[in-house]
């Protein structure tokens, strides 16, 4: 049964670990399509904020054609540009490289800019079935005895910390990602402890499965995507 109405309360006492939310996304009818639809909401509400966010930065900044202008000169000056050195990059490189940061802040111009509408969502629903996933795996390892569908549910809740992002709103606003990921931790151990009826030293060893399974992706598609930056952008 999907609630929307009752969602800002229970990001509210998600964020300070209560139970209650997490025992209502166990208890419903559909826990995993209670969390899909909470975290798209979520999504969505990020996604509008960053939105208009860049938005209001666009407003109050030059062009980014004038910016990535200025960006050039200084490299050209500091002998960055072209110059056959060992820190030295391809203008044209840069120029690639500059377009699709743009479009990533929110601050590229057209259409490109509502992109963010459709990757917050899709981000954050992508980060629950790994992390739901997962934690229902190594929880069940050690003696959990919730479904799959109700982890889910319960573990759609980290969703939560993100919805601070909202303050993108502000132009040059900005939230630690660090911050929100070791939030993200402690709402995942609380979930997997409801959801699978486990003792809370078994709940956090579970919940640190998933985060080093996301730093095991993050790693190498991290280091993927700064050699195809560092590649103008080029597959």
């Amino acid at each position: 049964m999907l609630r929307p109405r009752i969602y800002p309360e229970m990001m509210g006492k998600a964020l300070v670990l209560e139970a209650e939310p997490f025992i209502t996304m166990v208890d419903d009818d559909e826990p995993w399509a209670e969390g899909l639809f909470f975290t798209v909401c979520v999504g969505l509400l990020v996604g509008i904020a960053r939105v208009i966010g860049g938005l209001l930065t666009t407003a109050t900044m030059p062009p980014t054609d004038v910016m990535l202008e200025a960006i050039l000169r200084g490299m050209r000056q500091a002998g960055l540009l072209d110059g056959g050195g060992v820190l030295s990059i391809s203008e044209t490189i840069v120029r690639q490289d500059w377009h699709f940061l743009a479009t990533m802040l929110g601050v590229a111009g057209g259409w490109l800019r509502l992109y963010i509408l459709v990757a917050a969502p899709f981000l954050l629903v992508v980060q629950w079935l790994l992390v739901g996933g997962v934690g229902y795996v190594a929880a069940r390892q050690m003696g959990g005895r919730g479904s799959f569908s109700q982890t889910l549910g319960a573990t759609a809740l980290i969703a939560a910390p993100s919805a601070l992002y909202v303050v993108s709103i502000a132009p040059f606003a900005s939230v630690s990602g660090l911050l929100l990921f070791a939030w993200g931790l402690l709402i995942t151990y609380r979930a997997l402890e409801v959801a699978q009826d486990l003792p809370w030293q078994k709940a956090a060893v579970a919940a640190v499965i998933p985060l080093l399974v996301q730093l095991l992706i993050l790693l190498p598609a991290s280091i993927w995507f700064l050699h195809w930056l560092l590649q103008g952008g080029a597959v």
